[in-house]
C-alpha cells in the first residue's frame, strides 16, 4: 500500500514547531488503536534518520525507559512533562471507545485464559478511559475532567486521527515526519483469536462515558480542521523523485526491515 503525505494536518494552525527540524516526536498510545503499525512506522522512521527511540513497553527489569532524552517516543502512560515540551510534537489514534474495549478484553480474556466476562467486569476506569487518561493523567472521576481532555485535544496535541481510518492518519503522520510517504504491505492489527460479540456493549458504554464524550468531540474537531478528506493513492502509483518510508514484513518469522526509497523511473 502507497500512502502518500497530506498537508492537511489536524490542529497544524498556529502551530510553527511542526516544521522545526529538531522537534521531537511522542505517541500516546491508546491500547487497541492500531499501535503496531505505528510502532513499524516510528522506529523505522528513527532508524533511517539515526534518531534515538523509546517505548515506554519496552522495560529492563521492570524499569522503563528515560523517555525524556529520546528523540521519538512511545507510550501508554501520561507523559511526565505533562504535554507541555514546545520541542516536542504529540500525537495520538483514537478509536470508537466500546469497539476498543471488545478488542481489549478479547486480547485479556486470551493472555490471561479468563473468560470474557470476567475480564469485562475488573476493568478499571483507566482501562476504559485511556484516551481521557493519556490527555489529563487522572485515573479515575473528577469534575470538569473530560473537558481537561478536551482541551489538550485541542491545543496540546498536535495531530490526531482515528483507528477505524489508519490509512488517512498515515498519511498525516507522513506530513508530520516530514517523509514524502509510508510503503506498507497492509495495515496490521494484532489479531484476537477469541472475539468479544456486543453482548457487553452496554456495559462498555457505561464504563467509558468519559472516553466516549471526548471521541465525539474529536470527530467533531477532525472534520471542522480538515481542509478536504484524506484518502490514500491508488495502490500502483509511484511518485518519481519522491523519498518514501518502506516497511517490509516476512510473515514466517515477523521479521521486519525498514528503508528509505527513492522510485527514479
Amino acid at each position: 500500500m502507497y500512502i502518500e503525505r497530506k498537508l492537511q494536518l489536524v490542529n497544524r494552525l498556529d502551530r510553527p514547531d511542526l516544521a522545526r527540524g529538531d522537534r521531537r516526536v511522542h505517541y500516546l498510545h491508546v491500547p487497541k488503536c492500531g499501535g503496531t503499525t505505528l510502532r513499524y512506522v516510528l522506529e523505522g522512521f528513527a532508524a533511517t534518520r539515526g534518531l534515538s527511540a523509546e517505548n515506554e513497553a519496552r522495560r529492563i527489569e521492570g524499569v522503563a525507559p528515560d523517555l525524556g532524552k529520546a528523540q521519538v517516543v512511545m507510550g501508554h502512560e501520561f507523559p511526565s512533562d505533562g504535554l507541555t515540551r514546545n520541542d516536542t510534537c504529540y500525537f495520538t489514534v483514537l478509536r470508537d471507545p466500546v469497539r476498543r474495549l471488545r478488542s481489549l478484553v478479547g486480547m485479556l480474556a486470551e493472555r490471561d485464559s479468563l473468560p470474557p466476562e470476567d475480564i469485562a467486569r475488573n476493568l478499571t476506569w483507566k482501562q476504559a478511559n485511556w484516551a481521557v487518561y493519556l490527555l489529563t493523567g487522572a485515573t479515575g472521576p473528577e469534575d470538569g475532567l473530560v473537558a481537561r481532555a478536551k482541551d489538550a485535544l485541542e491545543n496540546r496535541v498536535h495531530v490526531f486521527g482515528f483507528q477505524e481510518n489508519l490509512n488517512e492518519f498515515v498519511a498525516l503522520l507522513a506530513a508530520t515526519l516530514d517523509v514524502d510517504g509510508v510503503i506498507f504491505p497492509s495495515f496490521q492489527f494484532t489479531p484476537n483469536s477469541l472475539r468479544v460479540d456486543d453482548k457487553f456493549d452496554s456495559m462498555f458504554a457505561a464504563m467509558a462515558t468519559a472516553d466516549r464524550e471526548l471521541f465525539d468531540f474529536a470527530r467533531a474537531l477532525y472534520r471542522e480542521r480538515f481542509a478536504s478528506r484524506v484518502s490514500p493513492e491508488d495502490a500502483s502509483r509511484r511518485q518519481i523523485g519522491r523519498n518514501y518510508l518502506c516497511i517490509r514484513i516476512r510473515a514466517e518469522d515477523d521479521h521486519v526491515d525498514v528503508s528509505e526509497v527513492t522510485f527514479s523511473d
